[in-house]
Parts: C-alpha cells; structure tokens; sequence
C-alpha cells in the first residue's frame, strides 16, 4: 500500500534559466525537508496570489471551478500528487459527491492552486517527495497572510495592504503586480506599481 506525505507550500521563485521557468518550493508538514516543483510563468503569478490570499476582483479559472464545485455540492478532498516522471509530475483531485469518490487529472499546478482555494489538503507519494527532497534553505523568505485576522474599516484595510507591500521582496511584488493585471484588479496593481516605482527611484 502506498503512503502519502502532506505538503505545505512555502514560496515562488524566479530560475535562472529558462525565463520563463519558475520553481515552487513546497516542504513536508510534518518535517523540513523541502522540494522544488519547475512551474511556467502564468502559473507562477497565479500562486503568488493565492499563497498571498489577495483576492482579485474578477474570478480566474481556478476560481470558478471552486464556484463550480460548491453549486454542484461537489467536495474536494485532497489533491494528490501520484507519479514523476523525466522531471513531470502527474497529479488528480479526488472528489466526492453524494457519498461517491472519483479522481480527476490534472495538471500539478492547477491540482495545487485549486486545494489552495479549497483549504484541502495537498499530499505527495513518500517514494517521490524522498527521492526529490532536500534540507532546508538557511534562509527562508516566507510571506505572511495577506488577508488580516480581524475586520478592518475600508481606511485601515488600505494602510493594512500598503504596508504588506512594502513587506515583499522587490521580486515578489512584481509577481503580484502582473497577477493582479491578469485578474483585472487594476486598483491593486495601481497600489503595487507605485510601491515597485518607489523602491526603483
């Protein structure tokens, strides 16, 4: 019988080559050791957004296949990541509906952003995450919840995301600032080119 390990996702950073690649470091939640998953550069600002809780104004299509799932009373269970192979992942949702579980495939990326979306766990073989897995980074760059505990007035929810830009990594709000443009939310993407411009001058 196979076992499964649950991830965490820790962040998205830029590769080297090619451009447009980016990795995905998602570490073990009950351990350290993380892994890198090569994700292209449409996917990359997506996570970004999601691992940041920024709500766009618009729904993007792993929105409205949430939306989907909850009108049709569709629960997701995990997402489970369960084959590697030549440096791909293959990943399926697993699915319940009226008591009856079946699997989806999909691309590892969009299996991630939608349990992401959905609060569901998001599980890898133990054979694949051992064989891939390596020690933590010394230095770890994790950003915080961009969504905050308590209810603000709309004047202290715009000093609260003012501030969380300011927060992020140069290379972490240019990210933002084309997932925002993606989603059509231009009023964010407003706010984070000003906070980019301002640490450029």
């Amino acid at each position: 019988m196979m076992e499964y390990i649950e991830l965490e996702i820790i962040d998205v950073e830029s590769t080297q080559t090619p451009s447009e690649a980016f990795a995905l470091i998602v570490r073990e939640k009950e351990g350290e050791k993380e892994m890198t998953i090569v994700i292209g550069l449409h996917e990359a600002r997506t996570l970004v957004l999601l691992i940041n809780k920024i709500q766009t104004r618009r729904p993007g299509t792993h929105e409205l296949f949430k939306s989907f799932l909850q009108h049709t009373e569709h629960q997701l269970i995990n997402t489970t990541i369960y084959h590697y192979d030549e440096g791909v992942f293959y990943a399926h949702l697993l699915l319940q509906h009226d008591l009856d579980n079946f699997e989806l495939d999909a691309r590892t990326s969009d299996a991630i952003a939608i349990a992401l979306l959905m609060d569901a766990p998001i599980l890898i073989r133990k054979d694949i995450f051992e064989k891939l897995a390596v020690l933590p980074r010394k230095e770890e760059t994790k950003i915080e919840d961009f969504s905050p505990d308590i209810d603000l007035q709309p004047e202290e929810l715009e000093l609260y995301i003012e501030n969380k830009l300011q927060e992020m990594p140069l290379a972490e709000l240019e990210h933002l600032l084309q997932g925002a443009i993606g989603s059509e939310d231009f009023e964010l993407a407003s706010k984070i080119h000003d906070e980019i411009n301002a640490r450029k001058s």
